[in-house]
């Protein structure tokens, strides 16, 4: 059964020590929220190791309030602009707002993240046990793995060339006393400070771009949680899948009666969705502001990328293409993982199904009622516990971002 699937392609088995193997499948994890102070401090191993967290914390905050609150100043209190000027400064707000709100989910929820860390560790322990369980949750650590670097990689990249690229490369277009000069990438009310002339632009860029590091951060890490734990709880119900298989003979397993083997699997279906329910208990809130933002910051970056074409921009053109695709590959990871998982729980009842449960005596079969059951009935990622996240959601976002901008392109001609 587990031949069918292209994720169960079976590798050589390196030489295994448990406590570097679960670390494999969750370190980057760890370097994307140590840096911003988001790692769980249950999970640091000493004081001086907590100490820098909180402050590293503190930092982040700080910086993300230096961007944040100019930002919503300048948006609301400046009367300069036009409509144009004003749609330009509310995409860098709103992202601003995603990330201050999610930033503030992952360090609440530093508990229930290292509960869900330290889940994985005791199931990467029991799998190293069994070659062909530890190369399941291999290769499903190694795709979770690649859409974190996926996803960094865009995210990083149209980061930086919307944080220090543009500001520096874009062409001067406003003039004071006969002298071009250059605007910062995120809008700074110049009541609270003006950023046009030098070395004041230094200084607010290099702090922009410090605070651009730190919410662009934030964006992957929300992104890598959900996609590690999740790709993990498919390499679960994968391992689950073939001790369903080995149920009837056993060659597979270590448990040598019928009886074992059935309450092993009953008690390892109720594990995994344990750890399904702690995923979407720490998620969903954070899955609801990145699909509500994401719609709104492709229709703003959609109209963004357009003004950059029309301008004959090729650095805008590029940033805002960088970013446009990065959102949208963000998006798509949550719905597609989302989507993976809920197959992954129906596979399950398929999979009961097909026991050669006539092999069985007939009170022993009716244990495999129980998984049925449950899986008739698979718990799914959700976003605020509103929108289920699903392929058909995804498309959804798409057409609502398509939609907002064909309304906001009427408007603005």
């Amino acid at each position: 059964m587990l031949n069918d699937d292209p994720l169960s392609v079976t590798i050589t088995l390196p030489s295994k020590t448990p406590e570097r193997d679960w670390m494999y499948s969750i370190h980057l994890n760890r370097w994307l929220l140590q840096p911003i102070g988001a790692w769980p401090l249950s999970l640091h191993n000493t004081i001086t190791d907590k100490i820098i967290s909180v402050c590293l914390t503190a930092i982040s905050s700080c910086l993300i309030g230096f961007l944040l609150i100019p930002c919503a100043l300048c948006t609301f209190l400046d009367t300069d602009g036009d409509l144009d000027a004003k749609i330009k400064m509310i995409g860098p707000m709103s992202f601003c707002v995603m990330a201050a709100v999610k930033y503030y989910i992952l360090v609440s929820r530093g508990n229930d993240i290292a509960k869900c860390i330290l889940h994985i560790r005791l199931d990467w322990k029991h799998a190293s046990k069994f070659a062909k369980n530890y190369n399941i949750v291999l290769k499903n650590a190694e795709f979770g793995r690649s859409l974190v670097i996926l996803c960094a990689t865009f995210m990083y990249g149209g980061g930086f060339f919307y944080c220090t690229v543009m500001p520096l490369c874009a062409i001067r277009t406003e003039i004071i006393d006969n002298l071009t000069i250059r605007v910062p990438s995120f809008p700074i009310y110049r009541k609270l400070i003006d950023p046009r002339s030098s070395p004041y632009f230094e200084i607010v860029q290099f702090l922009q771009s410090l605070a651009g590091y730190v919410i662009y951060t934030i964006t992957i890490s929300a992104c890598s949680l959900a996609a590690v734990f999740v790709m993990h709880a498919c390499g679960q119900f994968k391992i689950l899948m073939s001790k369903l298989d080995d149920l009837v003979i056993g060659e597979g397993s270590n448990l040598d009666t019928l009886d074992k083997r059935m309450g092993d699997i009953v008690e390892y279906h109720l594990r995994i969705l344990c750890f399904i329910s702690r995923i979407e208990e720490l998620l969903n809130e954070i899955c609801f502001v990145e699909l509500v933002g994401c719609t709104l910051n492709i229709c703003f970056l959609g109209y963004y990328l357009m003004t950059e074409w029309e301008r004959n921009e090729a650095i805008g053109t590029l940033t805002y293409c960088t970013l446009l695709v990065s959102f949208t590959f963000n998006i798509f990871i949550l719905c597609y993982i989302g989507e993976l998982l809920t197959e992954q729980c129906k596979n399950i009842g398929m999979a009961s199904y097909m026991v050669d449960w006539y092999r069985l005596p007939r009170k022993k079969a009716l244990g495999l009622t129980l998984v049925i059951a449950i899986s008739n009935s698979p718990i799914k990622l959700t976003a605020g516990k509103l929108f289920e996240l699903s392929l058909a959601s995804f498309c959804s976002v798409i057409k609502s971002a398509g939609a907002y901008l064909s309304l906001l392109r009427t408007l603005t001609r």
